[in-house]
């Protein structure tokens, strides 16, 4: 048990807090008024299905259910739904919740339209030479035929073979490397290198093709290497941090699951396993060393518990990476983040005592898996139930 109280906050101040949690969840989740996963209602049926897993009562799969059917009965409906991300999460959440048997559909029958709208949008999104990352262009529609590739390999192989031969076609080379343009920034050139719009999110999606036997490692191995090396020329010497997020805005890096050092060190030590190169490998863990020695506000930037920019998204990340690398680093680290999760339980006027520090998009904010409760709840769980409990497909660990 990883909130076990033995640095600070017990594992009965933790119950109580998820307990909190689903309490306000269950008054205010009228507020969210989409499907999507981060910031809708999938992300309500996931926090349900945990909460059963967590109080082993059955009522709360049956939430979890019919959450999830009230969340495919409003697609349609959504106008805010968002290309590809809010489906590619429908993907993922689908077969998780099938697989734990809180749904009964078919994964290959529940998606199948779905997949054919997002292999043309993902065809246009080449043809604009957008790759991006896992919430816009390309790759965001490639997340998503790489979570159905688990259920549907056969058809969605050649889905995933066009966007791969896309990355290579596409990559723009310098004398540093080459990396990938986004259509996330439309108005500015901006070459991003870190999670979710950059580098490193194309670096681990060929990684994890690789490890699932989607692509041999051999047509990979010069476009990871040309990638590493260019973001490698862009680090950054005497500061905490060691890699800025955008080559055109070289500033303070934080560290989050969304953006930073993190993001570039995991993509390392992933890429090193799966195309076994141990001088990548040593570099992430020589990054992610770094980034477990980071505590404080004024070198990590966290102001918030939640899970997109806050303690749930770094306790999640480090615990994810401990089990990958046995470091004992990260493990202390993961343990840490997963404790001042409830440092953080002291706004008033927030849902459960917890608000989320910026990123207010509407009246769901502090509420959506994101940035609010219900993915800060669902970090407590994992905190609590380690070997019970395993979401990193859902929040892009792959």
């Amino acid at each position: 048990m990883i909130l076990s109280g033995t640095t600070g906050f017990s594992a009965e101040v933790a119950t109580g807090k998820i307990s909190e949690i689903y309490e306000a969840v269950c008054t205010h989740q009228q507020q969210l008024t989409g499907f999507g996963f981060s910031r809708g209602f999938l992300g309500v049926s996931v926090f349900n299905y945990l909460y059963a897993v967590h109080t082993g009562e059955q009522k709360y799969f049956d939430e979890a259910r019919l959450t999830f059917d009230k969340a495919c009965d409003m697609i349609d409906s959504d106008s805010s739904k968002s290309y590809p991300q809010d489906f590619a999460d429908l993907a993922a959440v689908s077969q998780y919740l099938y697989e734990a048997g809180v749904v009964d559909l078919e994964p290959n029958t529940f998606l199948s339209d779905v997949d054919t709208v997002m292999l043309r949008k993902m065809r246009f999104e080449l043809g604009q030479k957008n790759i991006g990352g896992y919430v816009n262009g390309a790759l965001g529609y490639g997340l998503y035929f790489l979570q159905r590739s688990r259920y549907n390999r056969e058809n969605v192989q050649p889905a995933i073979d066009e966007l791969i031969r896309g990355i290579l076609y596409n990559a723009r080379y310098t004398a540093e490397g080459c990396y990938w343009t986004s259509g996330n920034y439309p108005q500015n050139e901006c070459t991003c290198l870190s999670f979710p719009h950059g580098s490193a999110a194309v670096i681990l999606f060929l990684a994890k093709a690789v490890e699932m036997e989607l692509c041999p490692a051999r047509r990979l191995q010069e476009v990871v290497f040309d990638a590493i090396s260019y973001i490698q020329s862009h680090g950054v010497r005497n500061e905490h941090y060691q890699y800025i997020d955008i080559v055109q805005e070289p500033g303070k890096s934080r560290l989050a699951l969304s953006y930073g050092d993190m993001g570039i060190g995991y993509a390392m030590i992933r890429a090193g396993a799966a195309l076994r190169n141990q001088s990548w490998y040593q570099e992430g863990i020589t990054i992610l060393k770094k980034c477990a020695s980071r505590r404080e506000e004024s070198n990590t930037g966290v102001q918030d518990a939640s899970i997109l920019f806050g303690a749930a998204g770094l306790a999640l990340m480090f615990d994810r990476i401990s089990q990958i690398t046995h470091e004992p680093a990260m493990k202390k680290a993961a343990e840490f983040w997963y404790h001042e999760i409830l440092k953080y339980d002291c706004s008033p006027d927030g849902y459960a005592g917890i608000k989320a520090a910026c990123n207010q998009w509407g009246p769901g904010a502090n509420l959506a898996f994101s940035e609010g409760i219900i993915g800060v709840g669902c970090g407590l769980i994992k905190g609590l139930n380690p070997e019970k409990i395993n979401f990193d497909d859902l929040i892009w660990l792959l």
